[in-house]
């Protein structure tokens, strides 16, 4: 058990949704817009309670549990493809048949991830159109642009623009990701950090890792931004520690609300900086604060728990006479800082 000394408390929050947040906000600044498309949507304007967040409406469309779907998403976003699917598929019910899950994570890929066409270069579009479309873009699936390409006697590279994925829930999002882990120097969204030596060379054989580093590495980059946020706001707190998403502090007991503030006005700040970085000025109250804010003596994932395990029998309260600690939304802390004149 890691329990703060008498007379402290640790005082940190879970940043909601970090990572398909930040997916989502990369596909949407292509449209500059807050949910400008289907994917963001669902991430900004979803509700668990009322089954519209992404992994219950995957859920739903698909017929599988929400927890199953969850992993299925997160697998696709960080690149993993419609084979795996269909692996994870027959994993979560083994009496499905190869060819149902197949068939189930075809219809699963074409409605999220959409397909991938490539587009002709217009000095190649002689012949394929008539003079009144000339305007009109020639796209093609990987098969038929391989095909051209080969009798041509030309590269993908030399005939085509960078493959695209349309149609999907998703698709802009992963447009977005494959521009950034595909350029010739990736940099992080945010905080404009260089991707590894050690992946930057062979970019066909990194590609997945490379799309899963525009996402994780942007996460890194909202961390430091809170990092830096929290020490200017709450000098009194001491960073004690951040696992994934999650990040504590170790302040006394008398500065706890305050403290609560801090961490509540640090996630205003730092989504503002990070949507305005991708030329988005706006940002929806459903995101601006944490949903909630763990006051708490000791180190659980929510202060309610009572941690009951096998060597804890009775739980912290009754086996310890640790009582349950508070979960604050921005309304509770801005009403506890009243209280207290903290403001």
């Amino acid at each position: 058990m890691v329990q703060a000394p008498h007379g402290y408390r640790l005082v940190g929050a879970d940043v909601d949704s970090q990572e398909l947040w930040i997916a989502a906000l990369l596909g949407d600044s292509g449209s500059g817009a807050v949910g400008g498309h289907p994917f963001g949507w669902a991430v900004v304007a979803g509700d668990k309670a009322r089954h519209t967040d992404l992994h219950s409406l995957t859920a739903a469309a698909h017929k599988l549990r929400r927890d199953h779907a969850k992993v299925v998403n997160y697998a696709r976003i960080y690149g993993a493809g419609q084979n795996f699917a269909e692996r994870l598929l027959k994993q979560f019910n083994p009496t499905m048949t190869i060819s149902e899950a197949k068939s189930k994570a075809a219809k699963m890929f074409a409605t999220t991830k959409g397909r991938r066409v490539y587009t002709l270069k217009r000095q190649y579009m002689e012949g394929f159109m008539d003079e009144d479309l000339d305007n009109q873009a020639v796209e093609m699936t990987s098969y038929q642009a391989m095909r051209l390409a080969k009798l041509s006697g030309k590269t993908l590279e030399e005939m085509f623009e960078r493959p695209r994925w349309v149609g999907g829930t998703e698709s802009d999002m992963f447009n977005k990701l494959e521009e950034i882990a595909d350029c010739e120097s990736p940099r992080t969204a945010f905080l404009c950090g260089a991707l590894s030596r050690a992946l930057a060379a062979g970019r066909g054989r990194w590609t997945n890792t490379r799309l899963n580093w525009a996402v994780q590495s942007a996460a890194a980059d909202f961390l430091h931004l809170m990092l830096a946020s929290m020490a200017h706001l709450a000098p009194r707190a001491r960073f004690c520690l951040s696992f994934h998403d999650e990040v504590r502090y170790l302040v006394p007991e008398e500065y706890k609300y305050e403290t609560a503030l801090a961490l509540q006005i640090t996630n205003l700040l730092t989504r503002a900086f990070c949507s305005q970085r991708v030329g988005i000025n706006d940002l929806p109250l459903s995101v601006a604060f944490f949903s909630s804010v763990e006051v708490d003596q000791v180190l659980r994932k929510e202060s309610t728990l009572s941690c009951t395990t096998p060597s804890n029998p009775h739980g912290l309260e009754k086996g310890y006479g640790i009582p349950n600690g508070e979960s604050l939304n921005i309304f509770d802390v801005l009403e506890k800082c009243h209280a207290n004149k903290s403001l």
